[in-house]
């Protein structure tokens, strides 16, 4: 049996031909037309007519009220149509008159929407009733002619019903093959929409008036999360725009890195032309985030080094311990003179710094699992920056916070994001300090990426980091601080890392260096207290 909707198409057009055929034959059986037809002729086509134009609407009526199945009326409207045109063509004259092909017609119908065998019952029902038209019509007597016209009619049906039965086959296999290839598209045109929108690569297409037209998440992310309405790449990103302006006339893509001011991201930008509408070229760019590479190249680097730096601290201690020992059993004597109780106390203050490099060191290999949970944001920052006050002995005035009042849920290990923010803050105090001013710590909570993700900014009023080195900052051992041990920011990033929270340095108009952490917020199903599998514990640690 055909499906359902092909047959319940194909009735809207079956319904309509039939009316428009009852119409016909109304007025052919009650106009002058008529009069040639004698006998009891005349009654039975107009019997057959009116039977037919009521058959017509009721069909009508019952297909668009669905009140019977679309297969069942159609087999049961085909073969009331064949009887009664049948009855038309017999009182017009039978097989002599034209109207056999309105007959051949219904099979052919029959044949595209029906299963072949009651398409083949209809081309027997046609062959029987023409075969008894002509011997109707010779009154008993069966000639040769008749009888070779009405098996050659006999013939083209049965000829019309495999014919078109196998038409109809063929075009609902191709119809269902067609709508397997639409929706198997369809779902490949959603695949590759989701992987474009999820790539961690940018992409984005601009028209050859600088006018951004797409660009997926990534690329909004790189580009310092523009508003919707501004569009134009020269604004956005005007070095990226200079990119493809030389890209554009030399046709060569430079692979040498391009550092976008909005978000400080290093990417190297490759450019495709595509064919855009009305004649205009469009041009299809990809951001490759050089940190994403140099990140998993940084993280299994600095795992090996975390396991050698371990071992050799551990062989450090025990001896660094004799030193700073013995340095205290000679500072305690009362005869040494003022120069060597200077050089003592050299002693004794690198003895500890050494001794805190050691500390370090000992937390990068000290693997803990994160406790992962749901945390009130805004409670947590007050209180953090409550303690760090007291710790340090602060004005309210030298540790600001610019937190909305409504609570902010987020998931995060309260306890390890503390050491983290803790040894951030106190970074800032060592290295923003300036002769003319006060270091000012500005705590800063604000929704990015549509409130999916919350950003926790730690600005200071000092100078910033410079250009240079803001590549080097979060490197082991790296600092420009001459008491630093050049592993305060790196611990820092190992702490956000296990809680799944990015940590990185961001350029905000007229303030010194801000880091952001990227923190995540609930989904609907998450529970609290999930355990991570990223797993890391150290204590607090300042560079």
């Amino acid at each position: 049996m055909a499906d359902e909707e092909v047959v319940g198409r194909a009735l809207h057009y079956l319904n309509a031909f039939r009316v428009l055929v009852s119409i016909a034959a109304l007025i052919a059986v009650f106009s002058p037309l008529a009069g040639e037809i004698q006998g009891y002729r005349i009654f039975l086509a107009q019997a057959a007519a009116l039977t037919y134009a009521g058959s017509a609407i009721g069909f009508l009526v019952f297909h668009l009220r669905r009140s019977i199945d679309v297969s069942e009326l159609a087999s049961f409207s085909l073969a009331s149509d064949l009887i009664l045109i049948g009855l038309i063509l017999h009182a017009f004259g039978g097989i002599e008159s034209a109207l056999v092909i309105l007959l051949l017609f219904t099979v052919g119908i029959a044949g595209l929407i029906l299963d072949l065998r009651t398409t083949l019952l209809f081309a027997s029902l046609v062959t029987l009733g023409l075969l008894l038209d002509a011997w109707l019509s010779q009154r008993g007597a069966l000639e040769a002619r008749s009888l070779f016209q009405a098996a050659l009619y006999g013939v083209g049906a049965f000829g019309i019903a495999v014919g078109a039965s196998l038409l109809g086959r063929w075009g609902r296999e191709y119809k269902l093959l067609a709508e397997r290839r639409g929706l198997d598209l369809a779902n490949l045109g959603h695949i590759n929409e989701l992987i474009i929108h999820k790539l961690r690569s940018g992409v984005l297409v601009v028209d050859s008036q600088d006018r951004i037209r797409q660009m997926n998440e990534a690329a909004w992310y790189l580009l310092g999360n523009p508003p919707v309405n501004d569009r134009n790449l020269r604004t956005i990103a005007p070095p990226l725009a200079e990119r493809l302006e030389r890209w554009r006339k030399t046709g060569k893509t430079e692979d040498e890195g391009l550092l976008l001011q909005s978000t400080q991201s290093a990417v190297v930008p490759t450019m495709l032309t595509m064919p855009g509408v009305n004649e205009t070229e469009a041009t299809l760019i990809f951001l490759e985030d050089t940190s994403v590479v140099s990140r998993r190249a940084r993280d299994l680097a600095q795992a090996s080094l975390a396991r050698l730096s371990a071992s050799i601290a551990h062989e450090i201690r025990n001896p660094l311990g004799a030193l700073s020992h013995a340095a205290q059993l000679i500072d305690e004597s009362e005869d040494l003179n003022k120069a060597d109780r200077k050089l003592v106390g050299m002693m004794l203050n690198h003895a500890a710094r050494m001794n805190d490099i050691v500390e370090n060191v000992l937390k990068l290999s000290r693997r803990e699992r994160a406790r992962i949970e749901s945390v009130n944001l805004i409670s947590w920052i007050r209180k953090l920056a409550g303690d760090f006050r007291r710790y340090h002995k602060l004005d309210s005035s030298r540790v600001r916070l610019e937190v909305p009042s409504a609570a902010i849920m987020v998931l995060i290990d309260a306890s390890q994001l503390s050491q983290a923010v803790w040894n951030l803050m106190e970074n800032a105090l060592k290295h923003a300090r300036t002769e003319d001013r006060e270091v000012v710590i500005t705590l800063r909570v604000s929704p990015i990426r549509g409130h999916r993700e919350i950003a926790l900014d730690i600005i200071d009023n000092g100078p910033g980091i410079p250009l240079e080195k803001r590549s080097q900052v979060f490197e082991p051992f790296f600092t420009t601080h001459k008491q630093g041990s050049g592993l305060g920011l790196y611990l820092a990033r190992q702490l956000c890392d296990a809680n799944q929270a990015p940590l990185e340095y961001v350029q905000v108009p007229n303030s010194g260096a801000c880091f952001r952490i990227l923190l995540r917020r609930p989904e609907s199903g998450e529970v609290a207290g999930r355990i991570s599998k990223q797993p890391t514990r150290a204590k607090r640690a300042a560079g």
